[in-house]
């Protein structure tokens, strides 16, 4: 083996250290039992993973921080700020005795993906952009003003701007049509497609109107709660699953730069059991892309430059994460 080949060799199993030490510091730590659930308690973690603690607010609002990221818990929230971003746990932060405890299976799925996210591990050269609905399906809409219009817009836009950023798109409807969800995602797979991303606007209901922001979902954990009340049980393992870590990196980079880039109120990243999710094979979200159902928001979906600043950060939040995965 010549010397550079020794040198390539060392410092890519240095960089696969560094990644399998942060995953297992986790799982090594001493475990509480909280309501049937393990827990590990947070000073121990950043210990573990060279973070400072500090208390904001005693027995209820802890920080921990290094060079990189700020992370914000609250005692009895199941929402976490990181970086400032939203990002939604299936269990609540516990406080107990003075002490902070979150559970092992949030700061392994949610916490550590984002934190440690395993660079080199993949590669970002064709994209899946599924706009959401068609045909029968309107969506949320009233009139012409109708979601199944404004996904495909959106897709369209952001498929140009990917384009032109050098990643390949394809999408699985072009035109007004009915697609089945399953044939969204075997479609995905069929083409070869690295991410799958399905694009959405949202709707708080009659009588709601005040709720508006930017929400990208990614799919639940085996055994743990999801952020909506829809979807599978809590128990049941599927397919989507398998590729957690990169959709959860996914979907914060995508929520970080609608929320700080473009400005849209952060709602978080969240967990559901979409269908969409649920099959794909591949790293998939769901981003629901602001509010049709908000008057000012819902006003501004249907301009077209509107739509181009939204896939604007999209485009930067992809190119973003093809950095992090293939680096």
């Amino acid at each position: 083996m010549t010397a550079l080949l020794k040198w390539l060799v060392c410092v890519m199993l240095a960089m696969a250290g560094t990644t399998v030490s942060a995953q297992s510091s986790s799982s090594k730590l001493e475990r509480v039992q909280f309501l049937g659930r393990d827990y590990i308690r947070l000073k121990d973690w950043a210990g573990a993973n060279k973070f400072d603690l500090t208390w904001l607010k005693r027995d209820k609002v802890v920080r921990l921080a290094n060079h990189s990221f700020t992370l914000v818990f609250t005692g009895d929230s199941c929402e976490v700020e990181v970086n400032g971003i939203k990002v939604w746990l299936s269990f609540p932060v516990a406080v107990r005795g003075g002490k902070a405890y979150v559970a092992l299976l949030d700061m392994q799925t949610a916490i550590m993906p984002v934190v440690f996210p395993a660079k080199g591990s993949g590669k970002v050269a064709l994209v899946a952009l599924d706009p959401g609905h068609g045909g029968k399906d309107k969506g949320f809409g009233e009139g012409s003003h109708q979601e199944k219009n404004y996904t495909l817009l959106l897709a369209q836009e952001l498929r140009d701007q990917l384009n032109r950023a050098g990643i390949r798109t394809t999408l699985t409807r072009t035109s007004d049509v009915a697609v089945a969800l399953p044939a969204r995602t075997d479609l995905a797979k069929r083409r070869g497609a690295d991410l799958f991303v399905s694009l959405h606007f949202n709707s708080a209901g009659r009588g709601n109107e005040e709720v508006k922001g930017v929400e990208v979902y990614c799919l639940t954990p085996a055994a743990a709660h999801s952020t909506n009340a829809r979807g599978l049980g809590d128990s049941e393992r599927v397919a989507g699953n398998r590729h957690n870590d990169k959709s959860v990196l996914l979907a914060y980079q995508l929520q970080h730069k609608l929320v700080k880039d473009f400005g849209a109120e952060d709602r978080g990243v969240r967990r559901a059991r979409f269908e969409v999710l649920r099959a794909a094979a591949m790293p998939a979200v769901l981003i629901e892309a602001g509010f049709l159902s908000h008057p000012v928001e819902g006003r501004k979906i249907p301009d077209a430059a509107y739509r181009r600043r939204l896939a604007q950060a999209m485009t930067e939040a992809l190119l973003a994460y093809k950095r992090l995965v293939e680096q």
